[in-house]
């Protein structure tokens, strides 16, 4: 019996025919795995030598780290999976089952929050001005600044840091912050409907937000995330406040960034400072601010950190909400009433959408757009014991403030 023969799908036929899907079959069957297989031993070969020869060599040494930096990175690119297989959350609203007279859950701390976001980084210059006839001209600029830091420790790519309107942008926040007294018209917001007015209560919440982002009144933290951009932000913003107490930056893990792109890599691992090199250059007037409580530090900065809390660079299984809900621990768990965060806009929207009732994920404006560069937004955050869901997280949607920059049009 002769059998027919084997019949393709229409769909499969068609791919198989138009000329790029062929051109590249072609190629796949050109392939010779002998060649593949001798490159590899080859790659390999070198790789051995040069982890032989770093034990005396610092270029060898460097280009190690710099070669296992990459290698790292574009692993996690491919593989990471942070934005999937979040569990079903429970409803934040749960948060006030029974009502003010007879609540089911007990209230275990209420805090402030005030998210920063980081200033343009080199990675947002390259790849977020469009891709216009300039595009080509920046791409290239990056690739050469990276191979003139080859030898080094540092990368324009990987953990990317502040452009130098990114820097400008941080110098600007901070000049905000030396005049801001919590008046809503002195709020800087793009989009003026993001200001609420006329209302005591929010009055009220916004001159003690001001106060604890001078630092002069009430109980206050500063953290940031262990990825440059934020912490060079956080510093150049809060230079006033970090020279006049002398208090230390705490560098928390769980706020970087929620994304797949290198840049989202961190270069300092646990323990360890995100490298400041060079920031005092980048101060506006820096040697008017009262520097005696400041020392250069493991960053190289006289801006301190305290590496407490960071526990390294994310790893390729890290699933996002795991971060989102561990800052939320460490946020109510302080006995400081406002936690001031320097982060990053997918992180702080994914924060919103995890932690504000179900009614406002399509209405409310922090769940749909990202907060813009070095853009100051401050929320309160409640914790409480839920008899049947346990721990539950809820941001009230009614104090949300935009101080500076606000949310994206």
């Amino acid at each position: 019996r002769v059998s027919s023969p084997a019949r393709h799908p229409p769909v499969m036929s068609f791919l198989r025919d138009t000329p790029v899907i062929a051109f590249l079959l072609a190629k796949v069957r050109d392939i010779d795995i002998v060649v593949v297989l001798a490159t590899l031993f080859v790659v390999m070969g070198a790789y051995l030598v040069l982890f032989v020869t770093a034990a005396g060599s610092p270029l060898a040494r460097a280009v190690l780290f710099k070669t296992g930096l990459f290698t790292k990175a574009i692993a996690h690119m491919a593989l990471s999976r942070e934005k999937q297989g979040w569990p079903t959350r429970v409803d934040p609203v749960v948060a006030q089952d029974g009502g003010a007279e007879t609540p089911l859950a007990t209230v275990v701390s209420t805090k402030r929050v005030i998210f920063v976001r980081h200033g343009e980084s080199t990675w947002n210059e390259i790849f977020n001005r469009g891709f216009g006839v300039r595009f080509p001209v920046r791409l290239f600029e990056g690739v050469l600044a990276e191979l003139l830091l080859l030898f080094t420790k540092l990368s324009f790519f990987i953990d990317s840091p502040l452009s130098e309107h990114g820097f400008e942008q941080a110098r600007d926040l901070r000049r905000f912050l030396a005049r801001y007294d919590g008046d809503a018209d002195s709020a800087d917001c793009s989009d003026k409907s993001q200001v609420s007015r006329n209302d005591p209560l929010v009055s009220a919440r916004r001159v003690k937000d001001a106060e604890a982002l001078s630092g002069v009144k009430g109980t206050s933290i500063i953290v940031a995330s262990n990825l440059r951009r934020a912490c060079q932000t956080t510093a150049i913003a809060f230079w006033d406040r970090l020279a006049r107490t002398g208090e230390k930056i705490y560098v928390l893990s769980s706020l970087q960034e929620i994304a797949r792109n290198v840049d989202t890599r961190a270069l300092a691992g646990a323990r360890e400072s995100p490298p400041l090199h060079g920031l005092e250059s980048k101060v506006e007037n820096v040697g008017a601010t009262p520097m005696g409580k400041m020392v250069v530090g493991d960053s190289g900065s006289v801006v301190g950190l305290n590496t407490h809390f960071n526990t390294g660079n994310k790893q390729i299984g890290r699933k996002g909400y795991a971060a989102l809900r561990e800052f939320a621990e460490f946020a109510c768990a302080q006995d400081a009433d406002f936690v001031i965060a320097g982060g990053h806009s997918l992180w702080f929207r994914e924060f919103f959408r995890m932690f504000l009732d179900d009614e406002h994920l399509q209405t409310q404006v922090a769940c749909r757009k990202k907060i813009v560069n070095c853009g100051v937004v401050a929320f309160t955050l409640t914790k409480v014991k839920h008899p049947k869901h346990g721990d539950v997280y809820r941001i009230d949607p009614d104090a949300i403030d935009a101080v500076y920059g606000g949310f994206q049009r």
